[in-house]
């Protein structure tokens, strides 16, 4: 039947396109570990070549037409899910032309080395033409896209389908005057003013943190066998394919980043491990959005790595090794400890959501063309000054601190806040259903948690928009005041707020 073989040859192209893109994450997994400098122009063109070829597929004649004829016929299931989201995939793809897409990925490619070098020698103007570069092409391909509203729509629909900046600007600016207020109330507490951290700052070994990472990434649920840990300037986590799943760090002086970091990457990978395996090599065995993926990695980071159940289970194990005075109540107070850091992926929970929206707004007005890449560390370092209360010393700790841009990843940023928020929300409906959580949590046994995202999240893969997943498990969609409030409740209590 030809519907047979139109399903076939749908499947056939998926396939193809995933096989491609998770060997480009493969390329890109080792660029970011262990290729060799002078592998930078080798490797760009692989990128170009891939990212071509991909596209190629993507937009092939032969595939829309197998689509086009299969929405006309009243499919049921998972077939009809998967063809809605093929249909949605090719359509905005066929708007971008070839040599755009290799343009973009041989310039990506050669920014993200620059960016290396520019961050290391602490100087903007070497990566400057080429974030340039990127920024044209970026303002190209949401005119390629041209979704309704600002033209910013067209590149943050890439990463959280069906947001718009309409949508988040008020959210947004909700949520940074709340943090302010918040903030503010802190930093006038007399416990902030005399807090030191010291339990926090004994030296933990190398060996010793990444024992903790592992301890931590295997009872969340990741086994040798189908995950490693490797180091990287940006920790990420990708999946090269099923049962394959890349995670980073970056062990540095604080060993909180490290912990940190490596529970948020467990996170992500977690949620890779469980998605529809029967939907293996099609588009629905895929988070359903950036935000969405942000929300597990945040719910394990901050509602589990942060909270007493879980350091009741941890903390024993530090003190007896290092000698943490037997102080429980000290330890995790200065564990949560807010400080206005000039790091994003080092900032406390208060602080977080700030460096993100920071670069949300700056984002847009890039792609508006109302703010020019020259003015960039000028602008970046007045917005941490009223913000935060702090200035970068350099530009590698402040404009150039994240590697997104360098990628073209614009449109990714607002993810992060948006993950974290939901991250909350789950967790509130995660309670409601087991009101003794924290129990299992103190005894370091996650296996009702992970069961309960399995079957609330991770299950589903692309099925639905991450709004109707949220809407689903929370009762309502995207909610910043439930993260003000779980904000508020939480450090009230560390600083004596009134």
């Amino acid at each position: 039947m030809e519907i047979n073989r139109d399903l076939e040859l749908v499947k056939k192209y998926q396939k193809e396109i995933i096989l491609i893109n998770q060997t480009i994450g493969l390329l890109e997994w080792d660029q970011q570990t262990y290729m060799p400098k002078e592998g930078a122009k080798a490797r760009a063109e692989q990128h170009a070549f891939l990212g071509s070829l991909s596209h190629e597929k993507i937009i092939s004649d032969e595939l829309f037409s197998a689509i086009e004829r299969l929405k006309k016929i009243e499919l049921s299931g998972d077939d009809r899910i998967m063809i809605e989201r093929v249909y949605r995939d090719a359509s905005k793809a066929r708007k971008l032309p070839k040599k755009f897409i290799e343009e973009l990925s041989k310039t990506a490619s050669l920014s993200f080395n620059a960016w290396q070098d520019a961050k290391k020698e602490k100087d903007f103007e070497l990566f400057k033409p080429h974030l340039e570069k990127i920024i044209g092409l970026k303002k190209k391909e949401a005119k390629f896209i041209r979704l309704e509203g600002h033209p910013y729509n067209s590149l943050l629909d890439s990463f959280e389908e069906g947001m718009t900046s309409e949508e988040l600007k008020p959210k947004f600016e909700e949520l940074k005057k709340e943090l302010i207020n918040l903030l503010r109330k802190i930093e006038e507490s007399e416990t902030y003013k005399s807090q030191k951290r010291v339990l926090t700052k004994k030296e933990f070994p190398r060996e010793y943190q990444m024992h903790f990472v592992k301890d931590v990434s295997k009872r969340i649920g990741l086994g040798e066998d189908y995950s490693r840990v490797d180091f990287a300037e940006h920790p990420f986590m990708v999946r090269i394919g099923t049962n394959d799943l890349r995670i980073t760090t970056n062990i540095k002086d604080d060993p909180f980043f490290s912990f940190g970091s490596s529970i948020h990457e467990s996170g992500h990978a977690l949620y890779e491990l469980n998605l529809p395996i029967e939907h293996e090599f099609n588009f629905l065995c895929d988070a359903s959005s950036y935000g969405l993926h942000e929300s597990q990695s945040k719910f394990w980071e901050n509602m589990i790595g942060l909270s007493e159940s879980f350091w009741k289970y941890y903390f024993e194990k530090f003190n007896s090794k290092f000698e943490l005075e037997n102080n429980f109540d000290k330890w995790l107070n200065e564990v949560n400890f807010v400080f206005p850091g000039k790091i994003r992926v080092e900032a406390d929970e208060v602080h977080y959501c700030l460096h993100v929206i920071l670069r949300f707004e700056i984002e847009l007005d890039l792609i508006e063309g109302t703010i020019e890449v020259k003015d960039l560390p000028q602008i970046w370092n007045e917005k941490m000054q009223e913000y935060f209360g702090v200035i970068p010393e350099n530009d590698s700790e402040g404009v150039m601190q994240d590697v997104h841009w360098s990628q073209g990843t614009f449109g990714y940023f607002p993810t992060y806040a948006i993950g974290t928020i939901y991250a909350t929300q789950l967790f509130e409906a995660l309670r409601k259903e087991f009101p003794e959580i924290e129990k299992d949590i103190e005894i370091g046994d996650y296996s009702k948690i992970k069961e309960w995202l399995r079957e609330n999240i991770h299950k589903h893969g692309r099925k639905f928009t991450s709004e109707d997943i949220i809407k689903n498990v929370c009762n309502e969609g995207l909610n910043p005041g439930v993260y003000i409030k779980y904000l508020n409740d939480k450090y009230s209590k560390i600083y004596h707020l009134k």
